[in-house]
């Protein structure tokens, strides 16, 4: 007989763990009051005793792995903040990123290209090399970060809007030194903008 934790408990495979929980306390109460009974009555109650505390055991341990195999399915899932991010939605986008317990590449590319729409350049350009350390061999990573690179390198954003405005609050300190400049420095712009060039056409390419 193939051995099913569930029809012990007198549950189907669907219950919760709530309905779990209370058929165990209730089936764990009798049971307990019941192994004191003469004879065979009360050996009967204590071997189900014994079976309940296994079933309840690998329930428990069944209902946790299909919980985490459910968070880690979600956490792969990138499709709804794609389509947010498709449609102009950055806010929503930024939302449900935020909400993830795992930061893998993907996550570092999509926040690439959600600081790129709001022209951060500089914290896009982080992200992505993150992702494309994380994951070397992915090829829409490297091409997206080829593409950023020519777009920077042709000038066809300026200095000023290289500079950033605003800062996600999560993010890395501001570069200024209030001087005019990113970093205080006119030849460190210069190397940041040649940086910076990696990242603009992988938001391209990313979207």
């Amino acid at each position: 007989m193939i051995y099913n934790a569930y029809e012990i408990l007198g549950l189907s495979e669907s219950a919760t763990m709530e309905e779990v929980e209370a058929r165990y306390n209730e089936l764990r109460a009798q049971y307990q009051r019941d192994r004191f009974l003469p004879g065979d009555e009360g050996e009967e109650a204590s071997e189900k005793l014994q079976r309940l505390e296994v079933a309840y055991r690998d329930i428990k341990l069944q209902q946790e792995e299909q919980a985490q195999a459910k968070t880690f399915e979600e956490d792969t899932d990138y499709s709804a903040i794609q389509e947010l991010v498709k449609n102009g939605k950055l806010d929503e986008a930024q939302k449900l990123l935020d909400a993830r317990t795992s930061r893998d590449a993907e996550w570092h590319y999509i926040q690439s290209i959600l600081f790129y729409k709001r022209n951060w350049f500089l914290e896009s350009k982080t992200q992505l090399e993150l992702a494309c350390q994380m994951d070397p061999n992915n090829a829409r990573y490297k091409q997206s970060l080829e593409k950023l690179t020519k777009i920077l390198a042709s000038n066809t954003i300026s200095p000023d809007e290289l500079r950033t405005n605003s800062r996600p609050v999560n993010d890395q300190p501001q570069f200024g030194a209030g001087n005019g400049t990113c970093t205080g420095s006119t030849c460190t712009d210069c190397l940041l903008c040649n940086m910076c060039c990696n990242c603009c056409q992988c938001m391209g390419g990313g979207c």
